[in-house]
């Protein structure tokens, strides 16, 4: 069995198991995505954005997925959806990349909004009222101080807000069951904090 098939089993069985587990959902779907299989990615990718209808990246992939699959449609409506969620929530680079998508199928691109992105804290600096969930999108709640030491504990710092970081524990765990991660090697610590990424939303921030 492949590493991408090994991943799409593990993920499928996540994703069963739990079906309110975004998580799984995405992931299946972006695994179904890289493996080749742009028509099983449509329906996880869909899920996960039932669940959680502010994952920038589940509408880029789902927009990817549907065009893939010959849906053009429902994939600019898709997309341009995602452009304005992206936009709202300053995700810079699912953002990016789903504008190139958009002018690459001459479909038309919603008007962005033209306020500057919020300024990164100094290191153990404190909080701004300016501080805008990276996950949910909700201003205010930021945890007191970075969950553990280091450059990702930081980001989570600056961008999760208390509610969401709380999700991602009892997330993680099932993370940690679902894929036999040993988190004392370096690949069971990697691919933890790369899920962590993804739940929180951290990709481009």
């Amino acid at each position: 069995m492949t590493d991408i098939e090994n991943r799409i089993r593990q993920f499928k069985q996540m994703a069963e198991a739990d079906p309110e587990n975004e998580l799984g959902h995405f992931s299946l779907g972006k695994a179904y995505l890289e493996a080749g299989q742009a028509k099983n990615a449509v329906a996880p990718l869909k899920r996960a954005l039932d669940l959680n209808p502010t994952l920038s990246k589940a509408y880029q992939y789902l927009g990817e997925a549907l065009h893939k699959t010959g849906q053009r449609d429902e994939a600019v409506k898709t997309v341009t959806k995602g452009v304005t969620v992206a936009d709202e929530q300053g995700d810079r680079m699912p953002l990016s990349a789903m504008v190139s998508m958009l002018e690459d199928w001459g479909a038309p691109i919603p008007a962005l909004k033209s306020a500057p992105a919020a300024k990164p804290l100094a290191a153990g600096g404190p909080s701004t009222s300016g501080f805008q969930c990276s996950r949910c999108g909700k201003p205010g709640g930021q945890l007191p101080k970075p969950p553990f030491k280091g450059a990702l504990g930081q980001r989570i710092f600056d961008h999760v807000c208390n509610s969401c970081w709380r999700e991602w524990i009892g997330m993680g765990t099932k993370v940690i069951n679902e894929m036999g991660l040993v988190l004392s090697t370096p690949h069971g610590q990697q691919t933890y904090d790369q899920y962590m990424i993804e739940f929180l939303q951290l990709e481009d921030r």
